[in-house]
């Protein structure tokens, strides 16, 4: 669909009101379109790779830049600064794993990788259990798992295939193989999908260790790809899915979510489990702050992948600035949208925003927070408005009017989440 359909859309400005949440408020005032720009302007030298190129020009809707992503596998809208560079992070890795093939060693893994799938799926098929019990020991957790496992082989709910992954590594391998690279393993882009499938395959079947397979990527194309290890990225590498899942929602149920927006977030197809997990984690490591929920049940309602992505990132920003610049005391509904009021008494709204223009829609938003800032029983001392991208001059005249301290081109913290 062209960009000027879907901004004319009403299904998009649907959206963008989900965004911020807030009454729309009869406001008279003059308002901009958001800026056209050009992609070098905006991306710098990453406008165009090997393998792509972003479309002139660049649009916004007042809070999210559209580009228009042309690859080799064909030509995608991408809504929002942090989608494009998720997916510009992925192509890059796609392009690390394609680079395996111009090595003989890995292409003598592919053919033994595709014969023993074969053999193993016809041994679950005539005895799923008693080849559980011959290839793995059945020790606790790992046993638990594979009663799982071959429970749904049997019951149709899974596949002979699925249990073979698990049993012989193959799902570990992917999982570990994705974090070294920096990539979800989970990730929604089919191309990479199918390439961390094919490295694990060659992994599990071979016996090669992830490093093995790391080290036969040419040196150069891996650099800084990987991020720094932490207890949540463990957890992803170790757990599988249902067990991710199940520490997601224990993690959630543990900072006052509702079992309803637990269970509404886990099923809420537009995020990936690892996704779900950040949130849940970031959310934990906000120990004291009151009002986490109202956080967890704004992902849960989530209702597109721009959206999930927006909540995803701004839950990690709060976390950042909780933890590095000022402690949030609690998280309020400010005109209907969640803000932060630190225990210094002042406020701060922090948001992953890209290109924020003096719209009716922003204009109706920022005139309703700074309307119910002032209602509060206990007016904050003063308010920080903080993005990560851009402000037109026009936004940054009409905030600064309300007494606002301005800051644009906030950085995400260095992670998974772009």
């Amino acid at each position: 669909m062209p960009v000027s359909t879907i901004l004319r859309s009403p299904a998009f400005s649907v959206c963008l009101l989900a965004l911020l949440s807030v009454p729309v408020l009869a406001l008279s005032d003059s308002y901009e379109t958001a800026p056209e720009q050009d992609p070098t302007a905006v991306l710098g030298s990453q406008a165009a790779g090997p393998d792509y190129r972003v479309l002139a020009p660049v649009r916004s809707d007042g809070f999210l830049r559209m580009f228009q992503l042309e690859t080799s596998y064909g030509t995608e809208t991408i809504l929002g600064d942090g989608l494009l560079k998720l997916r510009l992070h992925d192509l890059m890795v796609l392009r690390a794993l394609d680079a395996l093939e111009n090595d003989q060693t890995f292409v003598d893994g592919l053919k033994q990788a595709a014969m023993k799938p074969v053999e193993f799926v016809e041994s679950t098929v005539s005895d799923p259990v008693g080849t559980a019990k011959n290839t793995v020991t059945g020790v606790g957790r790992l046993f638990n798992r594979l009663g799982r496992g071959v429970e749904s082989a049997v019951s149709g709910e899974g596949s002979p295939a699925d249990l073979a992954r698990a049993i012989t590594g193959q799902d570990r391998a992917r999982r570990e193989l994705a974090v070294q690279l920096g990539v979800d393993p989970y990730t929604k882009f089919a191309p990479l999908s199918d390439k961390l499938d094919q490295a694990a395959g060659v992994s599990a079947a071979g016996g090669w260790t992830v490093k093995a397979v790391m080290a036969l990527i040419p040196g150069g194309m891996i650099s800084n790809i990987a991020s720094t290890a932490d207890d949540l990225r463990n957890s992803i590498v170790d757990s599988t899915l249902p067990e991710l899942e199940e520490r997601t929602s224990a993690t959630l149920l543990q900072i006052d979510a509702t079992q309803e927006i637990v269970e509404k977030l886990t099923n809420n197809t537009n995020f990936t489990a690892t996704e779900r997990a950040i949130i849940a984690y970031r959310l934990d490591y906000m120990a004291g702050v009151e009002g986490r929920d109202i956080l967890v049940s704004r992902a849960a309602e989530a209702s597109s992948r721009e959206e999930a992505y927006f909540q995803l990132r701004r839950a990690v920003l709060l976390e950042n600035y909780h933890q590095k610049t000022s402690p949030i005391g609690q998280i309020r509904l400010v005109g209907g949208f969640p803000v932060a009021i630190l225990k210094n008494g002042a406020a701060a709204l922090v948001l992953p925003l890209d290109m924020v223009a003096w719209t009716q829609t922003s204009a109706n938003a920022f005139t309703g927070i700074n309307t119910g800032l002032g209602q509060l029983p206990f007016p904050p001392t003063s308010m920080s408005f903080i993005v990560t991208g851009d402000l037109t001059d026009l936004t940054a005249e009409r905030l600064a009017s309300f007494g606002w301290d301005l800051t644009s081109n906030w950085p995400m913290p260095e992670g998974p989440v772009k």
